[in-house]
């Protein structure tokens, strides 16, 4: 195989550095959100109201989710325990895409059913689950606590 054919079908080869990056964003929006939810009387205020909206009304949900977000962004951000805080972010994420997500769709006001996919998309709860399905895919990389535990 020459060099070109190996770059086009493996790529540059920063996989570990790629997912450290991954890793490192998407557990680092997962720890700041995690912890204003919780500790910012605005941003409660903000969730407060969008589960109101949404129709949760089990209250304790005030706490299990920033919590999750918060620990879980750290699993993820550290790469510990990262196959269970990864899987515990998405189904964070696709919960809120389908309570809130779905509904700002509406007010995307898509043009068609392209534009629609489109725009569910452009939701970054979806990007989001995308970014931790590669970390799921792949695991944490050699950065990451978990690989150094566990080598």
């Amino acid at each position: 195989m020459s060099a070109l054919q190996a770059l086009l079908t493996h790529g540059v080869g920063f996989g570990d550095a790629t997912l450290l990056a991954i890793r490192a964003s998407v557990g680092g929006f997962f720890v700041v959100s995690g912890f204003h939810k919780l500790f910012n009387p605005t941003r409660r205020q903000d969730l407060r109201e969008t589960f109101a909206a949404d129709g949760v009304t089990f209250a304790p949900m005030m706490y299990v989710v920033p919590l999750g977000e918060l620990l879980g962004g750290l699993g993820v951000a550290f790469g510990a325990l990262t196959l269970f805080a990864a899987v515990g972010l998405a189904a964070l994420c696709l919960g809120a895409s389908a309570r809130d997500g779905l509904k700002r769709i509406a007010s995307m006001k898509p043009l068609d059913p392209a534009d629609r996919i489109d725009d569910v998309l452009y939701l970054p709860e979806v990007l989001y689950v995308v970014c931790l399905l590669a970390v799921i895919s792949f695991g944490p990389g050699a950065y990451s606590v978990d690989a150094l535990l566990w080598r």
